[in-house]
């Protein structure tokens, strides 16, 4: 507590050589906290939420896992560690894939799992066995634009079940109507 706190400094003033004190000219005088200015109101008020919306309230967790993320802008970008989800929707069964960052909770990847040739098409990154490779056209940022990402984790098992799940998703994609023409997709 506060009073425990100024307490604990008047003992540490108190305990202080006294010519130490007279050489610094020390006087304690205890500050009130304001809290108030008359005349003065704020413009904003905030009110707390007691849940925050995510977007993933309707949609079921299919696969979780930590790892890290890496996007290609002309070079690989690290861009954190967070957790990767494929997240079901309840209503429409379509699947995504979703990273979020782990101290911010962007969201750093949000594209849905699509068996296409050019697209959510998972290599083995070279020189590690523990990271995949893919491209996709990721809306994660309001618009969507075509990136190619890599996710590394922390073993070649936990890579492995990402690699399992991220199929899966692909064929309940397909069963599920997300089909493309094109760049567009049919949803």
């Amino acid at each position: 507590s506060i009073e425990a706190g100024i307490d604990a400094l008047d003992q540490t003033l108190e305990s202080r050589p006294q010519w130490l004190a007279e050489k610094e000219g020390d006087q304690h005088v205890l500050e009130e906290e304001v809290t108030s200015s008359p005349g003065w109101q704020a413009s904003v008020t905030l009110e707390a939420k007691d849940t925050v919306e995510t977007g993933e309230e309707d949609e079921e967790e299919l696969y979780f896992q930590r790892s890290k993320l890496f996007r290609f802008d002309g070079e690989w970008k690290d861009r954190g560690f967070g957790d990767a989800k494929l997240l079901k929707h309840n209503e429409t069964g379509k699947v995504r894939f979703m990273f979020r960052q782990e101290k911010t909770m962007k969201t750093i990847a949000n594209h849905f799992v699509i068996e296409i040739a050019a697209f959510c098409a998972l290599r083995r990154n070279i020189g590690s066995k523990a990271c995949w490779v893919w491209s996709a056209l990721d809306c994660a940022e309001g618009e969507l634009v075509a990136h190619q990402f890599a996710l590394k984790f922390g073993n070649v098992d936990l890579a492995n079940k990402f690699n399992e799940a991220f199929d899966d998703a692909k064929q309940i994609n397909a069963k599920s109507g997300v089909r493309h023409r094109g760049l567009f997709f049919v949803f």
